[in-house]
């Protein structure tokens, strides 16, 4: 019998380290993608001390450059692992200071929104090929709120444009538009059988917010004593969310849909506008998907 394959960019640490060890404890063949080659080994060896007989191995994946996520896909393709059952897009950077991937995209854009775009295309005819349920599961965050799609000014590169949270809050709206417009094209299609669904996992303790805190001590103490007052998850709590997506019957068959703390609710109005959805995806394969080919 085949193995479930899980695949989970950043699975290293934070919710996707919590997300591939509950998914190694259900049976799952996982593979994390990681751009720290020692970080990753450390991973893999945490969860395999804590369960000897786990399936896990890493790759690496740096999503702020696309020549490391055509070679992530060779890799795989080598491995022949590219009929996952899960692809958890988990890996993520927040409130970045403004700087570029390697491909001169906006760092966070590129990061959170792009270098999956481009992975997803990627593996996607091979999951429609496999004629078997798949789940895609794209991490987003309430964030979204904070930022708007300005096709005019994608990279924010006008002077006075850039901040952070709001850079971070665009790239955050690209993972529901790019959820929900995947899901209308993969209905269009009649891929039933692949279902994608994106989630707010809360306010969590991990390094995510560590530009934010940009190492000043008293920023520091700021969201120690704030977690006291609000209610910040664990990062095993934070991954509860994507896990309910990845393996719960009651979501077998939902897609193009947004959870917080494993239910359904709605993100924000122009989330739901289709055009704006189908320009983000006509936008960002203009940018990423010839630079993709010219590299496989």
């Amino acid at each position: 019998m085949a193995s479930t394959r899980a695949f989970i960019t950043g699975g290293n640490t934070g919710i996707g380290f919590e997300s591939a060890k509950v998914l190694c404890q259900k049976g799952y063949d996982v593979t994390i993608g990681c751009r720290d080659d020692t970080r990753a080994a450390n991973a893999v060896r945490a969860i395999k001390e804590g369960q000897p007989d786990a399936k896990i191995e890493s790759v690496r994946l740096d999503l702020a450059d696309l020549s490391s996520v055509a070679e992530c896909y060779k890799t795989l393709s080598k491995q022949n692992k590219l009929d996952f059952d899960v692809l958890l897009n988990n890996a993520g950077v927040m409130a970045c200071p403004k700087m570029t991937t390697k491909d001169g995209f906006e760092y966070q854009l590129g990061t959170n929104h792009l270098g999956h775009f481009a992975l997803t295309n990627l593996l996607l005819p091979h999951l429609k090929e496999a004629n078997k349920p798949v789940r895609i599961i794209n991490v987003s965050s309430k964030g979204h709120q904070f930022g708007k799609m300005d096709f005019d000014d994608l990279f924010r590169d006008k002077p006075g444009a850039y901040g952070p949270l709001e850079a971070y809050g665009q790239s955050k709206r690209a993972n529901i538009l790019f959820t929900y417009e995947l899901a209308r094209r993969l209905e269009a299609e009649k891929q039933t059988q692949i279902t994608v669904n994106t989630l707010h996992p809360g306010v969590i303790t991990t390094e995510l917010g560590r530009h934010i805190t940009g190492g000043r001590w008293y920023m520091n103490w700021l969201i120690k004593a704030a977690s006291y007052i609000f209610w910040f998850k664990t990062p095993a709590q934070g991954a509860e969310t994507q896990l309910y997506l990845a393996t719960s019957p009651d979501v077998a068959n939902v897609t193009g849909k947004y959870f917080d703390n494993c239910k359904e609710v709605k993100s924000d109005g122009p989330t739901y506008d289709k055009e704006i959805a189908k320009k983000l995806w006509e936008v960002s394969e203009e940018l990423v998907m010839p630079k993709i080919k010219a590299l496989l």
